[in-house]
């Protein structure tokens, strides 16, 4: 096999590697995400249940994993970087890349610091739910950009262009709606971070105020063994 299809090769594995596996890690999640309301006595249903949010996230972090390799190898060894940055299509797929990439970041790093303990709070789920949805929508937009790439007819054409969106054009955003989002997502950032400041600080007045109460007269000690 000639050097150069050997290289291409390894585009083609990692783009294989990382569909297949953020493809799994939405299927999980919203399996997962059914489990909430959909309570039955059925072993299997429950056993998927139960198996759902650790594969939804090993699967979303080997599939990152394989994404940010697919970048690489399609940024060094498909075309040249030159011939790349001058293609509408190309530079579609790198932003639908992007968003997907920090969709499935988001997504692991939510999982990550709230643990399992996530399903029990109805907004933390709901933003799971979200960012995976986000990851897993971008991924399609990466696949049929990519679809278009390799010469090939996308399934998503149809709905696509039924939706009015064009791949082979440039996706333009707009200066305002890009500062809009930056103002949005900074404020989240920080609304989040006082947040958990506030209530840090209120807990630790309450363990103080618990400390230091005054024992109440006639109050029998706790016996000790």
């Amino acid at each position: 096999m000639p050097a150069e299809t050997g290289r291409i090769a390894w585009h083609v594995i990692t783009a294989e590697l990382h569909t297949g596996m953020l493809t799994l890690a939405f299927a999980s999640l919203v399996i997962r995400l059914a489990g909430v309301w959909v309570t039955t006595s059925n072993g299997v249903w429950r056993g998927l249940v139960r198996l759902a949010d650790p594969t939804a996230f090993l699967a979303a972090i080997g599939g990152l994993l394989a994404l940010i390799a697919s970048i690489v190898t399609g940024l060094l060894y498909t075309w040249p970087v030159e011939v790349l940055l001058t293609s509408s299509v190309v530079l579609n797929k790198i932003a639908t890349t992007a968003f997907a990439t920090t969709f499935w970041t988001l997504f692991i790093v939510v999982r990550a610091f709230s643990g399992a303990r996530l399903w029990d709070r109805a907004r933390l789920r709901w933003l799971y739910f979200v960012l995976g949805t986000g990851g897993f929508l971008s991924l399609m937009l990466v696949g049929s950009t990519g679809g278009h790439l390799a010469g090939k007819r996308s399934m998503l054409d149809g709905v696509l262009h039924y939706l009015g969106v064009n791949t082979h054009l440039l996706f333009v955003v707009s200066r305002s709606a890009i500062y809009l989002t930056l103002s949005a997502v900074t404020l989240l950032v920080v609304a989040a971070a006082v947040r958990r400041a506030v209530r840090s600080r209120n807990l630790d007045r309450l363990a103080g105020a618990g400390a230091q109460a005054p024992a109440v007269p006639g109050a029998v000690p706790p016996r000790t063994p």
